[in-house]
């Protein structure tokens, strides 16, 4: 039975199956699952649904108040990592994304995770799954990793997907969805959280 306060965090490239992992886990341990919408869900009607909803949708790395706050080393992470932390509490949870691997690293009985795969095999996942074209899966991949690297950037000052920010980087494509999860389990097994 796993710890009631474990907390898996899941970085993910577009199109690795990190939420179909992430159900599996959920499934397995009885956990919450925080992504951007359940965690804006959690604060919706509260103070902190502006402050967090700025966080996940105003885009300011696109912006010239990007540019400055980066050459001033500035970030406003404090508030919405604050809200973050008071969502999942005590109770544990598998975070997605949301820079989860650098805001609980420091906290026990958390396990950090990253997510990769070939681009060809994205591109076929995305088309699988969703229905698109071709053409529109590339161009999704582009775009959605491109925003969740600079997003990571601002916030964290880390660099999204580097091995050092994560306990563990499975490529998704070689191993598959159950393949992922067999290995978190024994990983898991050998931290001693489950």
């Amino acid at each position: 039975m796993a710890d009631e306060k474990m907390i898996i965090t899941i970085g993910r490239e577009h199109g690795t199956m990190g939420e179909k992992i992430a159900e599996k886990l959920r499934r397995r341990f009885d956990l919450p699952f925080y992504d951007k919408t359940h965690l804006l869900r959690a604060v919706e009607g509260t103070n902190d649904y502006d402050e967090l909803n700025a966080f996940f949708n105003d885009r300011k790395v696109n912006s010239l108040l990007y540019a400055i706050a980066m050459s001033e080393n500035v970030r406003s992470n404090e508030v919405p990592f604050g809200i973050i932390k008071k969502v999942v509490g005590d109770t544990g949870g598998i975070v997605m994304d949301s820079c989860g691997n650098y805001l609980f690293r420091n906290r026990p009985n958390t396990i950090r995770i990253f997510l990769h795969a070939d681009k060809k095999i994205r591109v076929n996942n995305l088309m699988t799954n969703l229905g698109i074209t071709k053409e529109r899966a590339k161009e999704e991949i582009e775009n959605e990793d491109s925003k969740r690297y600079e997003f990571h950037k601002y916030y964290t000052g880390e660099i999204w997907g580097a091995s050092k920010g994560y306990e563990i980087c499975l490529d998704e494509g070689v191993l598959g969805i159950d393949g992922c999860v067999e290995l978190i389990l024994d990983y898991l097994k050998i931290r001693k959280l489950i």
